[in-house]
């Protein structure tokens, strides 16, 4: 059959969409100049005789003067290049037109600066991240003794976060570098800096195609750690309140603000990739729920959140739930009533956890089956969705043991 011939050779199509871009230079080389590609002109030696008159300045020519807004015309070596594309518009727009070459070197210089731990967006607003860290965890998360009375609680609570975490080390040498402010190298050459320096290529050259893909991805590299530069600078700034802390309790805050993520014991936060929200969660747990014939079913551990968009709580997980309408993620739970005018203080993001978590643990009444859909299947009704795959026996030990509450055994 033709239709995996053509799966294949659109693959080989995507792998060398580098060599495509060199198939119109018929096995020649370009010319990089004043900041643009030039392609070679192939055509016969008298067009090229030709364009070379109308290309002297001196010579005055019909093609000169019919258009002298066109692309530039160059002779190098004989040879007449035509004007064909910026080499920074190339490097600009080098994910769209060559995405595996530069998704080649984003992750080349994201190997070398994280790992192989992948970055999350990080954190935009010190005053959110405050609030997540220090004003919401301390009621989901229990500290001890002597965080909470520390005369400092929060350079405390993020130097006893440092060790239960265990952050890299890296962070902690980065933190003392920025307590030591070393801004006159701007941390961009030294050992313990997230950047090292990439050589500029040159002005002018001929090249072929190894060598112009050689330059273009060390032009990419050098625009991604630039990035990461600028990203580095901003991170310093929002370090500064912190500065006069412990330097594990600096390097704590910068890891939480370099990654825009972090967990402990349940609860978390995060920055939202697609919009950039702040979104706080708590693990539900497993719980189990009775229906109206007092079968129990056991309901898998859930993120409950809250966004700096939105105070009204969902499921971020691909769940099911009376309480819930669909079988999907980021789904609002049935409250029963709207949290409307709620904003993201820290007052009002625990409530409207702890709203979520009721209502998830103890919101669906089996004598009354409210809600979306009923724990209990009814007799001559089909559903979309059930829960008859959640069933567990009465005398589960987990159950039993209380190890797994039963969090709607109304009395």
């Amino acid at each position: 059959m033709r239709v995996p011939m053509s799966g294949r050779s659109e693959k080989r199509r995507e792998k060398n969409d580098f060599g495509r871009f060199f198939l119109s230079f018929g096995g020649r080389c370009a010319l990089l100049k004043d900041g643009a590609i030039y392609l070679p002109c192939l055509m016969d030696p008298q067009i090229a005789t030709e364009m070379k008159k109308a290309a002297d300045p001196e010579t005055p020519s019909q093609m000169s003067r019919r258009d002298e807004r066109g692309p530039r015309i160059v002779f190098e070596q004989g040879i007449p290049y035509v004007e064909n594309i910026p080499w920074e518009g190339l490097v600009r727009h080098a994910h769209i037109l060559f995405p595996r070459l530069a998704r080649r070197v984003r992750e080349k210089v994201q190997r070398e600066l994280f790992g192989d731990r992948k970055p999350l967006p990080s954190m935009a607003s010190r005053a959110h991240l405050e609030t997540a860290l220090f004003e919401v965890l301390p009621r989901f998360v229990r500290l001890p003794s002597w965080v909470k009375s520390a005369e400092t609680k929060p350079a405390a609570l993020a130097l006893w976060l440092s060790k239960k975490i265990g952050i890299p080390e890296r962070f902690v040498r980065w933190a003392e570098d920025i307590r030591r402010d070393a801004r006159d190298s701007k941390g961009t050459h030294g050992a313990d800096s997230f950047l090292a320096g990439v050589p500029n290529p040159e002005e002018e050259w001929i090249v072929g195609a190894r060598a112009l893909q050689q330059a273009l991805e060390d032009a990419l590299e050098r625009t991604y750690r630039e990035s990461i530069r600028r990203e580095q600078d901003r991170l310093r700034e929002a370090l500064r309140p912190y500065r006069d802390w412990p330097s594990a309790a600096v390097g704590f805050m910068l890891f939480v603000l370099s990654r825009g993520a972090l967990e402990v014991d349940g609860y978390g936060f995060l920055r939202r990739a697609f919009d950039g929200a702040v979104v706080i969660y708590k693990r539900s747990g497993p719980y189990a729920l009775r229906d109206y014939y007092n079968r129990l079913y056991l309901f898998p551990d859930c993120r409950v959140a809250v966004t700096s968009q939105d105070l009204w709580p969902v499921v971020m997980d691909n769940y099911k739930h009376p309480l819930l309408a669909r079988h999907q993620p980021w789904q609002r739970i049935c409250l029963g009533r709207s949290p409307a005018g709620r904003s993201f203080t820290a007052a009002h993001i625990i409530r409207s956890l702890e709203d979520g978590l009721n209502a998830l643990y103890h919101g669906y009444d089996p004598r009354k089956r409210n809600g979306y859909h009923p724990l209990d299947q009814l007799p001559g009704l089909q559903r979309d969705i059930h829960f008859e795959d959640l069933k567990i026996p009465l005398d589960d030990p987990r159950c039993l043991s209380g190890e797994i509450p039963i969090t709607n055994a109304f009395s």
